[in-house]
């Protein structure tokens, strides 16, 4: 089926007839069609997010609503329309009570439906999907807020896959079951996946710390190697980008002029692909490369997607603008702003995921069990995860597949938008006994505590963690154990049990003369900022002629900024810019490394090389200047952060604004959009606002949840 899919259908986009046409329809076949079935709509598909919604007016005059638009605006929009047109809709849908067994594709739109006095059986469920050569079908009670989630998986076997959710969780689990059973891969442009064009996760956004340079790729496919010991080089590898990150492989050199040299190949070599947020997933070459990284680009798109309600703004105000252009601004709208979605919808986006977890881990149990426990211990580069059930006396470890591992990534990118950020585990308990409701309990860990051993992560890998998801507080025993990164061993499996001050390098001598230690591996960076060579590792950043060595660097700051120019009757451009600075004190006039980068035209995405010196900073140099900053305080000390608040053992100071704070009265300390905000215990707006581009502006939420902690 590549043509377009005609539908009529009422306000509550119950579908009253539809047939299959090779070219659009014009406005005049449409109403036609409308008239025909007797409905005051119209929708045409082609494709997941592009749906034509064509409208009937109160006075009986056919008009376009939407243009190539997302099926959550489509439904939207009618329905709004409906209500302004006919504010005394006829429609009445299900009888009060009734169950509603609607029959959709992964996109929500809806094929057909039935009305049943009882909840629909699975076999019930089954036959109304099959009929109409769906994959999914949703049943609930008219008008209520739970429904139940129906799935074929690539089996052809149908299954419940989410029990008694909320709508926007059964979208959640829709999406991830069809990952994991339906999708193969990006479709050729025009042709999707039965027939339809495009898939809600064929694209994958890129992350807020913007994409992933080459040389940082490279290095944590290196630190991957070594640290299981992998019989693979580490010398010479190669990497690819695609659009979720990059493949890191050892090239492979042929004798051309050979014609037996393809013996000599091995087969079935890793590739290891890198995506920009940090994850590393190590596959088999004998995979056909574009499948893997599609799958894997699927995969990303999915965990970092956004939540239904800012999916929804982003697609109105699209549809918005875009209508506003086409009336040539009659409408008067300059700008559509989708603001972030407050506190309490993300909590409960991510709460609500809990509970289909533990239905998909609960079905990898065997018969009769009566309680299970899991752990899951991640970060974006690591996972452990610990499954166990217990039926009568007996228990049995059970292993968690890749599928499950892949919906709990999901739940924790959710939670890590919340204050604390994202959990380091997340521990579920389940008990369920002979007709009994199952009692489930839930637990986020953001590490109070040193980790069990066997929960416990490499270094590297929460190092990963905090550059992806930054976080105003990291206990004080996980960063110390971070710091063990480079040395080798068991002990570094091993977390401290209490945080000590850590020594500046200088102040402990050697024991005994020894060789000098390789240097452990990190990434490095060789290139050019228009004419100027840069150059960045862990050890020393050099930008032209100047050059600083992070050990003895005291400050550090950067910015992004996308300023909007508006011109009469012109598309909109910005003024893109980043920066990045090094350096001593004092701030002005001491010795730094400054670099600039700057794009005029559409809203551009961070250059790499920016995004680079920032990671750097935050793994090889933040740490320490925060460790240095917590003890000058303790010891009595007033340190500056920010270039104007004062930090001493009694609270915060600044001058401009005029501010005094005891430690008491000081709320939350949280990064957005650039700036450091400060809060006051218990009040709403920040009280001090700091940009992140003032020396050490970003050490300022570790530093004081470190202080009150």
């Amino acid at each position: 089926m590549t043509g377009y899919v005609i539908a009529a259908t009422d306000a509550g986009g119950k579908r009253l007839g539809e047939r299959i046409v090779p070219t659009a329809p014009t406005l005049g076949e449409a109403a036609a069609f409308g008239d025909r079935h007797q409905t005051n709509y119209v929708s045409v598909r082609h494709g997941h997010d592009a749906i034509t919604l064509y409208g009937r007016d109160a006075t009986g005059i056919w008009g376009v609503l939407a243009t190539d638009a997302p099926a959550a605006v489509v439904v939207e929009m009618r329905r709004s329309h409906d209500a302004l047109c006919r504010p005394a809709s006829a429609w009445d849908g299900a009888p009060e009570g009734h169950y509603v067994v609607t029959a959709v594709d992964v996109g929500g739109e809806p094929f057909g439906e039935r009305v049943s006095a009882t909840a629909p059986t699975l076999a019930e469920a089954a036959e109304l999907g099959t009929l109409h050569e769906a994959d999914y079908v949703v049943a609930g009670r008219d008008g209520g807020d739970l429904v139940t989630l129906h799935g074929r998986d690539a089996d052809g076997s149908w299954s419940v896959i989410a029990a008694d959710v909320d709508a926007e969780t059964a979208e959640e689990v829709c999406l991830w079951f069809d990952l994991t059973q339906h999708y193969r891969g990006r479709s050729p442009e025009g042709i999707g996946l039965g027939g339809r064009a495009g898939h809600p996760l064929d694209h994958v956004s890129t992350p807020e710390g913007g994409r992933m340079a080459a040389e940082r790729a490279v290095s944590l496919v290196v630190e991957r190697i070594r640290a299981r010991r992998l019989d693979y080089p580490t010398r010479g590898l190669a990497a690819d980008r695609f659009d979720a990150g990059w493949s890191v492989y050892a090239p492979v050199e042929v004798d051309e002029s050979d014609p037996m040299a393809f013996l000599d190949m091995p087969v079935g070599r890793s590739v290891f692909l890198v995506s920009d947020s940090g994850r590393v997933k190590e596959i088999s070459s004998s995979i056909p490369p574009r499948q893997a990284e599609e799958m894997f680009a699927a995969e990303e798109a999915y965990v970092r997607r956004g939540l239904a309600e800012e999916r929804f703004m982003a697609d109105l105000g699209d549809e918005v603008m875009r209508l506003d252009s086409e009336s040539e601004g009659s409408a008067g709208i300059s700008s559509f702003t989708v603001g972030a979605p407050t506190e309490e919808a993300v909590a409960a986006g991510a709460s609500r995921l809990l509970g289909p977890i533990a239905q998909q881990v609960a079905l990898l149990g065997p018969p009769g069990w009566d309680r299970f426990t899991a752990v899951f211990s991640f970060t974006v580069s690591g996972e452990v995860a610990q499954l166990r059930f217990w039926s009568g006396g007996r228990s049995a470890d059970v292993r968690v597949p890749e599928q499950t591992a892949l919906l709990v990534r999901r739940q924790r990118h959710l939670a890590a938008r919340m204050p604390a950020g994202p959990w380091w585990r997340l521990l579920l308990s389940v008990d369920h006994s002979a007709g009994t409701h199952a009692r489930i309990a839930t637990d986020y860990d953001y590490g109070d505590r040193p980790f069990p051993d066997d929960h416990l992560l490499a270094p590297e890998h929460y190092r990963d963690d905090l550059i992806a998801y930054p976080r105003s507080h990291t206990p004080a025993w996980l960063s110390a154990y971070v710091t063990t990164a480079g040395e080798s061993g068991e002990a570094t499996r091993t977390a401290p049990a209490r945080q000590a001050p850590a020594p500046r390098p200088e102040a402990t001598p050697p024991a005994a003369p020894a060789p000098a230690p390789v240097p452990a591996p990190g990434p490095v960076l060789d290139t050019k900022v228009g004419w100027t060579a840069l150059h960045a590792d862990p050890q020393v950043i050099t930008y032209g002629r100047k050059s600083i060595a992070l050990d003895q660097a005291e400050w550090v700051g950067y910015a992004a900024t996308h300023t909007a120019q508006k011109r009469f009757m012109f598309p909109t451009t910005y003024e893109n810019t980043w920066e990045f600075r090094v350096g001593r004190y004092p701030y002005h006039g001491g010795p730094q490394v400054a670099v600039h980068f700057s794009r005029a035209g559409r809203r551009a995405d961070q250059p790499e090389e920016w995004a680079f010196l920032v990671s750097l900073a935050r793994r090889y140099l933040e740490p320490r200047l925060l460790t240095e900053l917590v003890a000058q305080v303790r010891r009595g000390e007033t340190v500056t952060v920010g270039g104007s608040v004062k930090v001493s053992r009694d609270g915060i100071a600044c001058a401009r604004p005029r501010l005094s704070l005891a430690w008491g009265s000081i709320g939350a300390a949280r990064l957005d959009s650039g700036m450091v905000l400060i809060h006051q215990a218990g009040g709403g707006k920040p009280v001090l606002t700091v940009p992140l581009s003032h020396p050490n502006a970003a050490l300022i939420p570790g530093l004081f949840a470190t202080l009150m902690a």
